[in-house]
């Protein structure tokens, strides 16, 4: 994912997503509270194009892109999964079906939702459900980010036209979830119709949808999405008129046919949904003209302060929701004498956590201990910290073998994503205590693709990252020896046993107490050392009104601006 280069965009962007599937509830307006426009659909002002700026998607097919602005703030507005999230609670919610999971937590049934149709008129078929899991079977087709729910199938069981009962690979307690939410269904006969034309076009068989060269002729199909059943749909078809203008914005506009609004009375009242890609620079003389409803800013008070009219239309929002991680720097364990744990403790006392929250403001940032949220149950809260204290590093490191005095300084190459002006503080901040503690200092600043491949190849000894976390919660990638995410390949027994426990426990109590005895001892080992955990800050048209920040991020599902306010 191209996140780095344009953190503090899409730290906002994802918090604004749909893809995270909440609706939020805010105190609405005398006459016209939440409870009262779900009663009378009609008492919810209708129309307005919602807009706000993003990075251009290159690839916005369901199945095959991994980029973070095509998942959240296009597919998760025009393609339904199979489940999706109560808006209060944060509780797995029926989306396009209703589940049943097994005591065993070994399956999960699902009844599909009557009477869904796509965006064309189409009916909603078992067929079109089951076309993503039949092209995971044939295993031809790389899929993106969606490829993690179907990794997570080990088979299916077609039981009517309705139901279907899935077999995990294993017991996750999170399983029902990551694979629901991460189903998304897409039209069968759009993608068949589409592979067709382009086998004919190069007069070459049609191929069936289990072989290599549907994968193939799949995979190049990267911008259109086809019909599907959200509430918006993108017209974006190469024999017919498009609402996305390369480099300019792309509108999605309602679908007539969307079943949310008739199930969820006064949902998804907006007309469209408009983003705009610009340079940085244009970007904020779009706020200033007040072309935006959403703008992510990590400096808005000092926006605010400076342009002091716009505090007129637009309000300042600081929150958290459930992926946005933690910045971290990963030791190389790979790299003696990084695979030491005294040296990488010493390290630990590089990085002043109070000086790096004044990098991101009063409330845009909390300091962090662990691969979870501050709030939950498991959070560890350890005895022995390691704060701040350069001097303590230097005796620390001294008593490892590694003294300047001596001739013998630690060296350390250190890599870190270039692009940023908040990621260049957080490294300047480390170079400067580094320097005090006599570390023989390589900073290694690179653009992102450079800077992904680099830290693949493990050519360094520190990595700063900002990391997301999954929606459920669970560390294993970030922790365990096979983990995807363990960039500095930490091995460590007692880690891999709590963290394979952790996941295939189903009882609550249980798995909390197995994960914070985890984030304890990856705390005391420290293959990471944790920075901060940063918060999403926007600046929010004033007038857009039944919306508010939630535990999942801020979505506008039943968000609306008066007709005197609005933009077609």
């Amino acid at each position: 994912m191209r996140a780095l280069p344009v953190l503090a965009v899409l730290i906002g962007a994802l918090g604004l997503a749909l893809g995270l599937r909440v609706m939020l509830r805010a105190p609405g307006h005398a006459g016209l509270t939440p409870a009262a426009a779900a009663a009378d659909p009609q008492a919810v002002p209708q129309g307005h194009v919602y807009t706000g700026l993003a990075e251009e998607p290159s690839d916005i097919n369901p199945f095959t892109t991994g980029e973070a602005v095509a998942r959240r703030l296009v597919l998760a507005y025009t393609h339904d999964c199979l489940l999706d999230c109560d808006p209060v609670t944060g509780a797995l919610r029926p989306a396009l079906a209703t589940f049943e999971v097994a005591r065993d937590g070994k399956t999960c049934t699902f009844a599909l939702r009557q009477g869904v149709r796509f965006s064309d008129g189409a009916p909603l078929t078992m067929a079109d459900v089951l076309f993503g899991w039949d092209l995971a079977k044939a295993g031809h087709l790389a899929f993106g980010v969606i490829g993690d729910a179907f990794a997570r199938v080990e088979a299916v069981d077609v039981l009517d036209d309705q139901h279907f009962r899935v077999h995990f690979r294993g017991v996750h307690f999170a399983a029902t979830q990551a694979v629901g939410e991460g189903w998304f269904v897409v039209q069968r006969r759009f993608f068949v119709d589409r592979i067709a034309k382009r086998a004919a076009a190069m007069n070459e068989p049609v191929p069936p949808v289990d072989s290599a060269a549907f994968a193939r002729l799949f995979e190049q199909i990267e911008t259109e999405c086809g019909p599907g059943t959200g509430p918006y749909m993108l017209q974006n078809l190469p024999e017919g008129p498009s609402t996305w203008r390369r480099r300019q914005d792309l509108l999605l506009v309602r679908n007539p046919h969307s079943w949310r609004r008739e199930a969820q009375p006064g949902c998804w009242n907006f007309e469209g949904i408009r983003t705009l890609f610009r340079d940085p620079q244009n970007a904020f003389t779009a706020l200033v003209r007040r072309e935006v409803d959403w703008f992510s800013c990590p400096q808005a008070d000092e926006v605010l302060k400076s342009r002091p009219e716009l505090a007129q239309s637009y309000r300042k929002l600081c929150f958290d929701y459930r992926t946005l991680g933690v910045f971290r720097v990963v030791w190389n364990c790979n790299r003696p004498p990084y695979d030491d744990c005294r040296v990488r403790r010493a390290l630990a006392r590089l990085f002043d956590q109070d000086s790096m929250l004044a990098v991101f403001g009063s409330d845009a940032a909390v300091a962090a201990r662990a691969h979870a949220k501050p709030d939950s149950a498991e959070y560890p809260h350890p005895g022995q910290e390691f704060g701040f204290d350069p001097a303590a590093a230097r005796q620390q490191l001294r008593a490892a073998g590694f003294d300047p005095a001596q001739q013998k300084p630690l060296r350390l190459a250190f890599l870190a994503p270039d692009g940023n002006e908040t990621m260049r503080r957080l490294v300047d901040l480390f170079a400067d205590a580094g320097k005090r503690a006599g570390l023989d200092l390589e900073v290694r600043t690179r653009e992102w693709e450079q800077y992904a491949s680099e830290r693949d190849n493990g050519a360094w000894d520190g990595l700063l990252a900002l990391d997301y976390f999954n929606a459920w919660g669970d560390p294993y990638d970030f922790v365990h020896s096979t983990g995807l995410s363990n960039f500095g390949h930490w091995q460590n027994d007692e880690a891999d046993r709590l963290a394979t426990a952790a996941r295939a426990e189903l009882d609550v109590g249980r798995r909390q107490a197995l994960l914070r005895e985890l984030h304890e001892l990856v705390y005391q080992e420290q293959p990471v050392t944790f920075l901060v955990h940063p918060r999403a800050s926007i600046l929010l048209n004033v007038h857009v009104e039944n919306v508010a920040p939630g535990p999942l991020g801020l979505v506008v599902e039943r968000a609306f601006v008066r007709p005197e306010f609005q933009r077609e």
